[in-house]
């Protein structure tokens, strides 16, 4: 039990967030649309759940192996008046770390939404911190308040930001010019490593190319760990999600997700 306790965070935090509208969205601080409310909430919940898996995976290299993925859904626990709005939660958990990783994880979701409304650069560089799958779930987020002609405020336990409506909307119209291009690839070559402190991999393929991405969050902790042990420097056949993303500035983001790795293919010589 001592072990345990000493791994709790100093800066330990609640698993919430409290989201604020304003414009066509609200009637003052009477309600809330529940069509525009229900249609904001699903990207949001996406986002976080994505961002969870890679913040567990990052924490089980220092905790060990578990036995369940985190559950990191949200539930509307009340309704901020002022500013019409929700607050968001998750009760559904026995485990305070499970709780510190939802935490962590929708930081990390602010951090994307308010990078997203402030300039170009700022959402360039942070999404190369993130999956691409989430650029989806950001946009729908953003069109939705955008939309609604609202402003958004966002309040987490240490974190406070308000977004004015012509940033929302700068920021869906940065969004929503990044197109992407999705494709599936196979890959023999060599797992060089998992690094579950950033839920990352890397892999050389048969020319002695390096390639390095994110690991799908579809995949349980227990799997990408045999992963490691089964593949580690070992010839084997990689499945990778390839996403070629281009920015409103006119640069490009090439960026991979690990989505399986099994026994090598074998090739027959004809």
């Amino acid at each position: 039990m001592k072990e345990e306790l000493s791994k709790i965070p100093d800066n330990y935090s609640e698993a919430k967030i409290i989201l604020l509208f304003s414009g066509q969205a609200v009637k003052g601080s009477k309600g809330i649309k529940a069509k525009f409310l229900s249609n904001a909430l699903r990207p949001f919940q996406e986002l976080v759940k994505t961002q969870t898996a890679l913040v567990r995976f990052g924490h089980v290299g220092k905790r060990g192996k578990t036995k369940h993925s985190v559950n990191s859904e949200l539930y509307l626990t009340a309704l901020p008046t002022g500013s019409f709005g929700v607050e968001l939660s998750q009760i559904e958990t026995s485990d305070m770390f499970a709780e510190q990783d939802v935490a962590e994880a929708i930081g990390n979701v602010v951090e994307l939404i308010n990078a997203a409304t402030i300039s170009n650069d700022a959402f360039e560089e942070i999404i190369e911190k993130t999956p691409v799958r989430n650029l989806n779930n950001l946009k729908a987020f953003l069109k939705e308040i955008d939309e609604e002609h609202s402003m958004l405020k966002i309040e987490t336990g240490s974190t406070s930001i308000e977004i004015s409506e012509e940033k929302i909307h700068q920021g869906f119209e940065r969004v929503n010019a990044a197109s992407n291009e999705d494709s599936e690839v196979f890959i023999n070559g060599v797992l060089r490593g998992i690094l579950l402190d950033s839920g990352k991999f890397e892999i050389t393929d048969e020319n002695g190319y390096k390639i390095s991405g994110f690991i799908s969050p579809d995949l349980s902790e227990e799997t990408v760990i045999d992963y490691n042990l089964n593949f580690l420097n070992k010839q084997c056949t990689i499945h990778l999600k390839k996403s070629d993303t281009h920015f409103i500035s006119g640069k490009e983001r090439i960026a991979h997700e690990l989505v399986e790795i099994s026994e090598p293919q074998i090739k027959l010589k004809l």
